[in-house]
């Protein structure tokens, strides 16, 4: 999301600057401290420092935390989406790291920018506890003009089936909507080679940005079994008990991706075959983060050194296609520049 609200900035020929980071995962801060030095990064729970309750007074922890803020044209957000997935079997849609959304509309109430965005996957509209509703309701009643709705990437030129969520809003735009902006940035499908094809003699095995994670026997004699049959998914007989012995609904796990296709949603799984559909489509292993990290469309400039393998897919598959942040971001910034708040 950051990287794509900075290249709206720069399209707008405006600087950029990012005043504060948050996420636990201190992996995805060293990336995002390498990649755009915010001035103030925390890795704690947001829950701790934006405490109160919407629409109650600011906390001592609030106070502290709009101390280190200052002005803040855009607000973007990413609360924990785990929660609302659909390959989460366990607590979907009724897990209590979901009201974490509504930790996001606190920040937007404390922080007061002109606009703000908030992502997360289709199910939260959904989800058990009315996060969205609540959030739309009471960013209304703040004044700011609210939309919402499911972006596919593949619409907006991102070579993958992912689809997203988003909760824009703004003060100063008489016109927020989510649809005018897919309408807008619609272009032609692109699939998986659009992306990587000229990163096909870019395999380097000592280097952990362009070359695959290892795989166990088992599963370098899947992949084999769909190159050598010219297949894409892997039949019953050669999948683990769990599958073979009794119905599934996993017909993409230890699945090959198709050329001449957009990509599945990328997860931080991608580097295991037994995860989804992350074998390439034309060489025996999985992606390696440097073609994940283009399907995710993070330009090549983009830093993502000192840091080892598991985390890297982790962030890389956690990520929002700089593409949406970009998309969104353009016309918020650009009635930013238009009414002269933004530098």
């Amino acid at each position: 999301l950051t990287m794509g609200v900075r290249e709206a900035a720069r399209a707008l020929g405006r600087s950029f600057r990012c005043v504060f980071a948050s996420d636990i995962n201190s992996g995805a801060i060293a990336l995002h401290r390498r990649n755009f030095s915010a001035d103030v990064y925390d890795s704690r729970p947001i829950e701790q420092y934006v405490d109160g309750e919407l629409g109650a007074a600011l906390t001592l922890s609030e106070q502290l935390f709009l101390q280190q803020l200052g002005r803040v044209d855009v607000l973007v957000a990413g609360p924990p989406c785990q929660g609302n997935s659909n390959l989460n079997n366990y607590t979907r849609r009724d897990d209590p790291k979901n009201l974490l959304y509504l930790r996001a509309v606190r920040s937007i109430e404390i922080v007061r920018p002109d606009s703000f965005v908030i992502e997360n996957v289709p199910g939260v509209l959904h989800e058990h506890h009315g996060v969205l509703q609540t959030a739309v309701a009471h960013l209304t009643g703040l004044g700011y003009r609210v939309s919402y709705g499911v972006m596919p990437m593949r619409k907006i030129g991102v070579a993958q089936t992912r689809k997203r969520m988003f909760l824009v809003g703004s003060s100063i735009m008489e016109d927020v909507s989510i649809e005018k902006v897919i309408e807008e940035s619609s272009v032609k499908e692109r699939p998986i080679s659009w992306a990587c094809d000229d990163l096909r003699d870019k395999y380097n095995s000592a280097q952990i940005f362009n070359s695959s994670a290892r795989h166990s026997e088992t599963n370098r004699a899947r992949i084999r079994y769909l190159f050598e049959h010219n297949l894409y998914e892997l039949p019953n007989s050669e999948r683990p008990d769990c599958h073979r012995l009794k119905p599934h609904n996993y017909p993409a796990v230890y699945g090959r991706m198709h050329w001449n296709d957009p990509a599945p949603t990328i997860t931080g799984g991608f580097g295991s075959c037994g995860q989804g559909r992350f074998v390439h489509p034309l060489y025996r292993r999985t992606l390696t983060p440097h073609e994940a990290a283009r399907v995710q469309f993070f330009p090549d400039f983009f830093d993502f050194s000192k840091i080892k393998r598991r985390e890297l897919q982790m962030v890389i598959g956690n990520a929002v296609p700089a593409k949406a942040g970009y998309v969104i971001a353009l016309p918020l910034l650009r009635a930013a520049v238009e009414h002269g708040v933004a530098d």
